[in-house]
Formats: C-alpha cells, structure tokens, sequence
C-alpha cells in the first residue's frame, strides 16, 4: 500500500453486523485501487468488531481503530486524524457506495483542483426494498455551468445544491487540515457545522453528476431514528453555524435561510415524542428564528410556499393547534413521497417488462434464424452453389 494513498474512507462503525459486510465489499473492490480504508469501531457489542478484523486480515488496506462509544463525530474524526489520503470520503457502515465512485470522484477534484466534489446519490428504503434516487444530493439546476464553482460564483443556491451530509462529498485532506474542520461530539447533527462551513469556505467546488452514493434510511436504530432523545441537535448545529459566518452571509442568506427552514421541518418530522416535539417547536420559535432573522418572505424567496406556511404555523400556533396543522403538512408531504416511490416502482417495473420484451423477440429472432440455416443447408442451391465454389476454395488452400 502506498505511503500516501489517493483516498482514504473513514467509516464509524457502531452495531451495524447485518449491513457492514455489504459496506466494506463496495469499498473493497473499489475500481481505484490506491485507496486506505479506515474502520473505526465506536464500541460495538454485536459482532461487527469481528467482521471488521476479518476483512483488516485478508485486505491490507483495511484499518481498524477503536475507542469507546462516543458517537459517529468522535469515531470520524479519529479516523480523520488517522488518515493519509491526498482525498478523504466519509461513508456510514450501513451505507455503501457505486464500484467506481472514489476513482471518478478523485479524478474530477484532480482535473478542477477542488476542495471539494460533490456527486449525486439514492436512498434505499429498507422496509419495502426499494432504491429511489433523490435530487436534493445534487440538484444539477442549482449548479453554475462553469466549473469549479464557490460561494461568490453560486450565491443563490451554495447552501441548497446538496444536502447538508458528507456522505456524498469527497474532500481534499489538506482543505480540511488548513480551516480547522472537524465533526462535533452531538449525537445528531454531528456533521453539520463541518458540512456547512467547508461549502462556505472552499474555493473550488466541483461535482460529479451521477448517483454514486447510497443511503440507507427507515433504520429505528439509525442517528435520525434517535432524534426524539436528542431533538435539539440539529437545530443548534444550524444555530453554531450561523454564530460563525451569520454577519458574512451578504447574497447567500437566502440560500442559508431555505436550507434551514427545510432542516427544522425535516428535524420536527422525526421527532417521535411529544414531549421532544415541544422542546424543538419552542427553540425553533424562541431562538432559532428569531436569531437568524428567519421570517416570512414574499413569494420565490424560498422554494415552497409551505416554508412560509411552516414559519407562520410555528410563529403564531399554540403548541397543540401547531401538531394539528403540523400533522397535515406532514400528511400531504408523506403523500407526494409515496407518490413518488410508487412512480419508480412504477418505471422499474415498466422497464423490466420492455426487457422482458426484448429479450423474448431476440429467442423468437434466434429460433427464426436457426429454421432459416436448417432450411438452407437441406436446399439444392446450397449444394450447387459448394459444387460451383469448390475449385476457388481448393486452389485458396
């Protein structure tokens, strides 16, 4: 293995022994082959130490680390600590990533000098087995023709052309190094501040526009599914990020306001308690907001008017007519994305039936063709016409 290998892949890893295999297989036969993989064992107690000493053992590329539980932040960021790559990715060992993801990632930050590339991605939504690629990873509208491309030259849309996660990011380790970027210790939200300030401060961002990243979602155990514990993580990660760059926003707080409307609605929706739904709708209202100067906007500024329908709701709303009118937004909004997965279960099902097609037309081509040569060989003219060409043929050999 090289001294300095092309990425690293830093991937926390905490009782994921049903998902981790499959994980580290698509790391493993990596078309780059000039890769380190960094496994950091965040205390498991399921066996998924043991997987990971069983692929460190036949894969030198394979590291593992461990420590005590401290969450994906901790985990990530000794695995940062540990890492030699030019390129350093991050991916969650539930996760796993397309064969020629890290090879085509660092080629365009190679060829843009990038600190950062950015690639499309799909999430696969374990309770019914479906894989549907999801446009927020990289809308390809909300990127500038020319690239790379930074916060000056993409004001509008800096904060909202990708989501706020790493896991479809590939940085420049010296990037991270120099801006002193790191993840935070919250159980949720861990990785905003670093995600947040690195699109803020790169001057060179570049992309790759396909899915090559796939996110494993509908996980109870998963750090959304524990939001209800800590509700507030998310927000105040938002709220830590605007404390450092709010007075510099200029052009770009409209990009930074959507982002975060879009952050609260998403939090708020995973919050499985009552009580935690309280806790987050009263630091929305009390603090987030009115800090960040977030308010109703006239139309176009945001990407929805549900934005502004949210922020009155959350402005104006006792907490128990809030959950109602919050539940039917949420309602409809959960019916537009089951819409959407039966739209591709729909198309999937549509294109296996043309391939069906298609290939019954090639067998019932093929058996045509075999009558067809059949038929020939028992002919007259074929007899003549090997009679007429033998002389040419023996005089050939």
């Amino acid at each position: 293995m090289a001294a300095e290998p092309i990425v690293s892949v830093v991937v926390p890893v905490y009782n994921t022994a049903p998902y981790v295999r499959e994980c580290l297989d698509s790391l493993i036969n990596q078309t780059l082959r000039d890769i380190e993989i960094i496994c950091v064992d965040d205390g498991s107690t399921d066996g998924s130490d043991a997987i990971l000493e069983e692929y460190a053992a036949v894969d030198p590329r394979v590291r593992v680390i461990r420590q005590q539980n401290q969450y994906a932040g901790v985990a990530r960021n000794n695995g940062m600590a540990a890492a030699r790559g030019t390129y350093i990715m991050f991916c969650d060992s539930d996760d796993w990533m397309a064969l020629d993801a890290l090879e085509l990632m660092s080629s365009q930050a190679e060829h843009d000098r990038a600190d950062i590339c950015v690639c499309g991605g799909e999430r696969f939504y374990e309770g019914i087995d479906l894989t549907v690629t999801d446009p927020s990873y990289l809308n390809m509208k909300r990127v500038p023709e020319e690239l790379p491309f930074n916060r000056e030259s993409n004001e509008e849309f800096i904060f909202s052309f990708t989501t706020i996660m790493m896991y479809n990011k590939m940085y420049r380790r010296a990037f991270l190094r120099e801006h002193q970027l790191a993840y935070s210790s919250r159980r949720n939200g861990e990785d905003v501040v670093i995600s947040a300030l690195a699109l803020w401060k790169a001057q060179r961002i570049t992309v790759v526009n396909k899915s090559l990243v796939c996110y494993r979602i509908d996980r109870s155990d998963s750090l959304v599914g524990t939001l209800s514990q800590d509700p507030l993580g998310p927000l105040e990660s938002w709220l830590e990020v605007y404390r450092a760059i709010g007075s510099e926003l200029g052009a770009t707080k409209q990009s930074f306001d959507s982002k975060v409307v879009g952050v609260a609605r998403h939090t708020l929706r995973n919050i499985a308690s009552s009580a935690g739904m309280e806790t987050g709708v009263a630091f929305v209202r009390d603090v987030m907001f009115p800090e960040m100067r977030i308010g109703v906007q006239p139309e176009g500024y945001y990407p929805t008017e549900r934005y502004n329908e949210f922020i009155t709701m959350v402005r104006d709303l006792p907490f128990n007519d809030f959950m109602a009118a919050f539940l039917y937004m949420t309602a409809r909004d959960l019916e537009l994305e089951n819409a959407r997965k039966l739209s591709a279960q729909q198309k999937l099902r549509a294109e296996r039936r043309e391939l069906k097609g298609q290939l019954k037309t090639v067998r019932e081509e093929r058996d045509k063709a075999r009558k067809r040569v059949t038929a020939l060989e028992g002919s007259t003219s074929l007899k003549v016409g090997r009679a007429l060409t033998a002389p040419f043929r023996a005089l050939k050999r």
